[in-house]
């Protein structure tokens, strides 16, 4: 069966912003229509994700503009494959159909802020003014800051065009021009307008014009091209992975792999070389203030749970949030960490940084470290292993490390057993019961030379809960909760760790609801901190009682 799958229209594509290259700044895209002017403005949020270095481009080094958007592109007829009559390559048309439940794929009309400059001369005029402007804007501007600036030097390019015979711009053409200039001198250029739309949770490319945009509601959407060709893809993450993150990370043929943390809450992920086509996922975090009252209303937890994990936080138990991929933990971990009392000292230790609890009100005193990968010559590189031993030298009261890969399990369970009670971390994991096993086989490939059951115990004095999350789609939107909730304690009567399943997935869709009691140890703790152990008899009962339905 051929499944075919929908393109956006015109009329909704993200805004563009970069501008082309000398080579093809008068060349018209082939058999496309000509442009009908801009497209109608919609307000947007004024939180775009500015870099953290700017960049001056001039146009021998930066990718044409992508061909200017037609009719609604008609997937491919089984049989032979058929080159576009516009020369570019375009996705297969025979994609194997998605699993069952995993969300819809039809084409979803979203909100947009306007679109990119669809005339040549506009996309042209993006250059032209930002080298106009470019010595007036300072480092990390701002819209407020910087918009009045090429405001003014859109309205100077504009008229300079109409002496020379063009016609005149449109307001709207003049405010889609200037914030297609800012987000090519601050931003991620033809992605940035993804980053704007609260709806957008993920954006992958698998080459230039094989687009898909992922929303909050699980619907998976085919976006337009962002570049003139795989070349000039690779051109643009070049640019993105020098001016984001903490340092400028190299991404060539030497170093394939590229991780970038951006200022605003997303992190990109591009591949070149040993795949295909390069590759690029941007992932968007929505909800970088989150709290555990915000869960509730977003449905991760209950109350009941949300007054546990809260008095779980402030009794300083050691926490480990485990799920599957994109399943919540990171922002989990962020509402476990609002319960953490402000004056307390806290290092976030990350690969690239997601947590973002430094410089917030609510955490006034956070030293944040970020992994930085070797160079292409292999020197340089500082590893989360490596920087938990560092952390601990800085005084901090908690640690709490984003995501742990590799070997850096080890320094942290120890941090965890020798005094900086209260620290989190997340976990891969498909299954609550399944970290032990995840644990031990990190710490065997780190090279961590101790018996299994050295291990389990170790684990056993470290951890005290396992917070297992899942998501899965109610035909309107994905939604992310709580299923388990583990204790943790010493090994008993065999090798592995003993559990107290605390919470079970036995309330509505697989939501955790109360089962056991905690150990007289760990109750006495979160009583101390606040909590009433009586909401938990309580919520048992209106469980078992049908009170759910």
């Amino acid at each position: 069966m051929t499944h075919s799958y929908p393109t956006l229209p015109p009329s909704t594509l993200p805004p563009s912003s970069l501008p082309p290259s000398t080579a093809h700044a008068n060349v018209p895209p082939p058999n496309m229509p000509p442009p009908g002017g801009a497209h109608p403005s919609t307000p947007e949020p004024s939180n775009p994700a500015p870099l953290t270095r700017p960049f001056v481009p001039s146009s021998s080094s930066l990718p044409p503009w992508p061909a200017v958007p037609g009719p609604p592109r008609q997937p491919a007829v089984p049989g032979p494959p058929r080159q576009p009559a516009d020369g570019l390559a375009r996705p297969p048309a025979d994609r194997a159909p998605r699993p069952p439940g995993d969300g819809p794929r039809h084409l979803r009309q979203p909100q947009r802020g306007p679109s990119g400059p669809g005339d040549a001369r506009l996309r042209r005029g993006v250059t032209e003014i930002l080298a106009m402007v470019a010595d007036r804007l300072p480092d990390g501007a701002t819209e407020e800051e910087a918009l009045p600036l090429i405001g003014e030097a859109v309205r100077a390019w504009a008229e300079r065009q109409v002496r020379a015979g063009a016609p005149v711009l449109s307001p709207a053409d003049r405010d889609v021009l200037a914030q297609a200039v800012y987000d090519q001198r601050y931003g991620l250029g033809p992605l940035a307008g993804y980053l704007r739309d609260p709806q957008v949770e993920n954006v992958d490319l698998n080459g230039f014009d094989d687009v898909w945009v992922t929303y909050a509601t699980g619907e998976r959407v085919i976006g337009p091209p962002v570049a003139a060709s795989d070349d000039e893809l690779i051109a643009m993450i070049r640019n993105w992975a020098a001016r984001g993150g903490q340092t400028a990370r190299d991404f060539s043929a030497a170093s394939p792999l590229v991780s970038v943390a951006l200022t605003g809450g997303a992190r990109l992920t591009a591949t070149m070389s040993v795949t295909p086509r390069p590759c690029v996922s941007l992932r968007r975090h929505g909800q970088l203030d989150v709290t555990l009252e915000r869960l509730i209303r977003l449905g991760t937890v209950d109350a009941t749970l949300a007054s546990f994990l809260a008095a779980a936080v402030r009794c300083r138990c050691n926490i480990v949030v485990t799920g599957g991929v994109n399943a919540g933990k990171t922002t989990l971990l962020r509402g476990l960490a609002a319960e953490i009392p402000p004056g307390e000292r806290v290092a976030t230790l990350e690969s690239e940084y997601e947590l973002f609890l430094h410089g917030t009100p609510q955490h006034p005193d956070v030293i944040a470290f970020e992994a930085r990968e070797p160079n292409s010559e292999g020197a340089g590189g500082i590893s989360l292993h490596d920087l938990i031993a560092h952390a601990l030298r800085h005084n901090p009261n908690r640690i709490l490390v984003g995501e742990v890969r590799r070997s850096e399990i080890m320094p942290m369970l120890e941090a965890m057993n020798s005094g900086q009670e209260g620290s989190m971390c997340t976990l891969h994991a498909n299954s609550p019961g399944e970290v032990f096993d995840r644990i031990l086989i990190l710490g065997l490939r780190g090279g961590l030379s101790l018996a299994e059951r050295a291990i389990h115990v170790l684990v056993g004095m470290a951890i005290d809960l396992v917070v297992h999350v899942r998501k899965r789609h109610d035909g309107r939107r994905t939604v992310r909760y709580v299923s388990e909730v583990l204790e943790v304690m010493p090994p008993g009567d065999t090798e592995r760790p003993s559990v107290n399943r605390l919470f079970l997935p036995e309330g509505p869709d697989g939501r955790a609801i109360p089962a056991h009691t905690p150990s007289p140890r760990l109750l006495a703790r979160l009583s101390a901190a606040g909590f009433d152990p009586g909401l938990l008899d309580a919520h048992r009962a209106m469980a078992q009682g049908g009170g759910w339905r």
